[in-house]
């Protein structure tokens, strides 16, 4: 990569903000890529006071000091600028100065609560933060805090076969050119070195072109511009792109990558050829490679990132064995593989891209990258047809929906935080919603029958009350209590309304070494609790009463309140085979007033 340097003695920054023609034109210089584009603010349709004030905001906002550094931000303000313009332009009175600028303009705006609306709204903030003539109004108006929208429409991921099916038609595109270029480089290359000795006038003639194509990317002309490639007989037509990779081709690697990875297609289209090798090239061992990539939107101390990529698979987790050709199943691979197609039509061009593809319809307009060379675009996936799907109809492939599959298959994040992970891509992704409740519904089963099987082994029987009368240390030990604590238990003196306990010091609910002080309703899900046959009548009345508070409470509030407390009960009443409503009539007098006053609350500290 190339080292920063001063600029040469003399140098001047380049005008950004000018008139040409009456007309406000900024020109935004973009920080990592060459060229510029111009913006112009006439067509905005707003007074000329207006063009000028939106024009100098956006020439602070786009220039050396700004904060919109590539080409694509830069259309997204002057997007967003232009939402407001039009939306000025459609009212009965338009402003004419910035001193007219009102609330009521922004109002419409505000109330969309769109992705567009927003993006809007932060546009002019950018572009009137620093004006100083905008009216305390308006200012107030247009920085009162906005809410995140919803998504405009939900992004679902594509499907786990589906998600392979695009990898297995961008993989055969890929291997094809492989192919293809391979053919092509060795018939330049039996030509460069012997060709005067070929016998047919066909092969020194498809030599010479191909020798023309390489020499100066395109194909031989007449002098009126028309190609001469039809002069060569059958195949002539594809000569070029034996040398040259298709945009297809292109846009077939930058879906690979993608699947592989995970990035952003912004972040794979402006990968540069140049990396390191971080695994010193040596055989037998995971090769690795770092190469420079940025993502503005990260913010000015984070878009700037090393991005490993290594050979080992994302699909097995190995890595090809030495003596492997050309490696389709991992970045690392693709990587190299991209570098080496598109190794010759990177040097027709000024951008320092990795992937650059050809186009015969824009060599006119190509000066400055030779005749027709550009870096792969950023909407290169509605150029793509390379993918059929289980109907045998060709279908687009959206790079959004690629990425949210690989994050939904990996579980991991990729140039972005673990909360925008979860909030933004996992929980909004409509495709994996069903799969998500799925795996969550799996493990609140598993945690309640854990739970439940937990409990229930803290329930003595009949035979076990038996059984402690002759052999009380191997029930002590079975219910994880000293002989000492049993005898308490079957005694009564460790009751607390529907259980025993057998250590309150050491409860869940409360610090170590300190008295529990929980409802006595928590003790039927407690582990220190321990329940028995004479506990039976307290517990069948107990949920009898529960359940006659259904009627007095709202359906949630009764869940809330006794809902796992009614669960319990059942687990422990229906293990013990109880007739609930013939155990309660057995239960006192005085179990029946700790009951009531347990479920008003007059048991509980306060």
């Amino acid at each position: 990569m190339r080292e920063a340097s001063l600029p040469p003695v003399g140098y001047r920054t380049p005008e950004t903000h000018f008139s040409s023609n009456g007309q406000s034109i900024v020109r935004v210089y973009p920080e990592a890529a060459p060229g510029f584009k111009d913006f112009t603010f006439h067509r905005l349709g707003v007074s000329v006071e207006l063009q000028r004030v939106f024009a100098e905001g956006f020439a602070r906002a786009t220039g050396p000091a700004g904060t919109r550094k590539t080409i694509q931000s830069a259309m997204n303000l002057y997007a967003g600028v232009s939402v407001f313009a039009k939306l000025l332009a459609s009212g009965s009175r338009p402003p004419t100065t910035v001193s007219d600028l009102r609330p009521s303009h922004l109002h419409e705006l505000i109330i969309r609560h769109t992705r567009a609306s927003n993006g809007a709204l932060i546009a002019l903030r950018v572009l009137l933060r620093t004006n100083v003539d905008i009216p305390v109004p308006f200012r107030n108006a247009l920085f009162t805090p906005l809410r995140n929208p919803g998504p405009s429409t939900p992004s679902a991921s594509y499907s786990e076969g589906e998600f392979r099916g695009i990898q297995r038609a961008a993989r055969s595109q890929v291997r094809a050119a492989v192919a293809r270029l391979s053919a092509g480089e060795a018939e330049l290359r039996a030509y460069t070195e012997n060709g005067q000795n070929k016998s047919s006038l066909e092969e020194r003639r498809r030599g010479n072109f191909l020798a023309h194509i390489a020499a100066v990317g395109d194909v031989p002309r007449y002098p009126s511009g028309g190609s001469m490639v039809q002069s060569i007989g059958p195949g002539g037509a594809d000569l070029f792109y034996s040398l040259f990779p298709t945009a297809s081709d292109v846009t077939a690697l930058v879906i690979l990558i993608q699947c592989l990875t995970g990035h952003n297609v912004s972040t794979i289209c402006n990968l540069t050829p140049q990396y390191s090798r971080a695994d010193g090239a040596q055989d037998g061992e995971p090769s690795v490679l770092v190469t420079r990539a940025s993502k503005p939107r990260r913010g000015p101390f984070k878009a700037e990132m090393d991005l490993p990529f290594t050979n080992i698979s994302e699909e097995t987790g190995e890595y090809p064995q030495e003596g492997a050709r050309d490696d389709y199943a991992s970045a690392f691979g693709i990587y190299m593989i991209a570098h080496r197609l598109c190794r010759r039509a990177r040097g027709f061009t000024l951008s320092g891209h990795l992937l650059v593809s050809h186009s015969f319809h824009r060599r006119y307009t190509a000066i400055p990258n030779g005749p027709g060379f550009r870096p792969v675009a950023e909407n290169c996936m509605y150029k793509w047809d390379g993918w059929i799907d289980a109907d045998d109809k060709i279908q687009r492939v959206d790079s959004r929906r690629l990425r949210r599959t690989f994050l939904e298959l990996h579980q991991r994040p990729v140039a972005h935080s673990v909360d925008t992970l979860a909030n933004t891509y996992l929980s909004r992704d409509t495709g994996a919603l069903a799969s998500n409740q799925a795996v969550i519904q799996h493990v609140l089963e598993g945690e309640v029958e854990r739970i439940r099987t937990t409990n229930l082994s803290l329930v003595l029987t009949n035979q076990d009350v038996e059984q402690a009368r002759n052999e009380p240390g191997d029930v002590a030990t079975r219910f994880g209590v000293t002989p000492e604590k049993l005898a308490q238990i079957l005694d009564g003196r460790l009751d607390t309304l529907a259980t025993a306990c057998v250590d309150n010091q050491h409860g869940p609910y409360t610090a170590p070494e300190k008295a529990c002080t929980a409802s006595f309703l928590l003790c039927l899900g407690c582990p220190c609790a321990r329940s028995e046959p004479r506990h039976i009548p307290v517990q069948a009345l107990l949920r009898q009463q529960i359940e006659a508070r259904r009627e007095e409470l709202m359906p949630e509030q009764w869940q809330r309140k006794f809902g796992t407390a009614a669960e319990q009960l059942d687990d422990v009443l229906a293990q013990q085979r109880v007739v609930v409503a013939a155990a309660a009539t057995t239960a006192s007098g005085e179990d029946a007033a700790l009951i009531e006053a347990l479920l008003d609350g007059r048991l509980d500290l306060r």
